[in-house]
This record gives structure tokens, sequence and C-alpha cells, in this order.
């Protein structure tokens, strides 16, 4: 099919028309592919090849839920202080603290 593009005798493309001029294709070497790989990490470019897998997370010992919490920041930035400075808790391990903690 030509749609519409019909070659010539002399090799150019055209509409019938309008002639288009030959293109011309000159072979470029191939790059060296570590010498890319260099220039790239002395750019700072962090490489996308497949890293190792983790192993899965514990058994869950309980039913699992889901909560999506939407609140001002300065409450979001103290629960995750809260978190940080209870040696990297869980946002539910501080959820459930502060609840414990209401509680009694």
């Amino acid at each position: 099919m030509s749609y519409g593009f019909n070659k010539t005798d002399s090799g150019a493309v055209g509409t019938g028309t309008v002639k288009l001029p030959p293109v011309q294709r000159t072979e470029k070497p191939a790059a060296d592919i570590s010498r890319v790989l260099q220039a790239g990490q002395d750019l700072g470019f962090v490489s996308r090849d497949a890293g190792t897998r983790r192993k899965p997370g514990p058994k869950r010992k309980e039913p699992q839920d889901r909560l999506t919490v939407t609140g001002p920041k300065r409450i979001i930035d103290r629960l995750k202080a809260y978190c940080d400075a209870n040696g990297g808790a869980s946002y539910c391990e501080a959820i459930e603290a502060l609840l414990d903690g209401t509680e009694k």
C-alpha cells in the first residue's frame, strides 16, 4: 500500500505533485555502553535495573484493614515525629499506644 506516496524512478518519494529529495542515511558508530553508563553515574543517574526482591513480611496474626487519613499538616507531622521518636514505630503501633494511653 502506498497511502498516497509513490516512489519515483530516481528514488525520491512524492505525492505526485510534490517531489521530496531522497534521504541519505549514514551509519553512526555504536557508543561504548560502559562509557555511557559511567557518564550517567558521574551525573548522578541511578540504575533502573531490577533490584533484589525483598522477602515477604511476617504472616499477619489478625485481620487487616486500611485507613486513609487526611488532616492538617501540623498534626500529621506530629504523628510522624512521634513514630520516629519511638524507635521508628509504625503508624498503627503509634495509634495503638496513643489509644492505650487515653483509655487508662
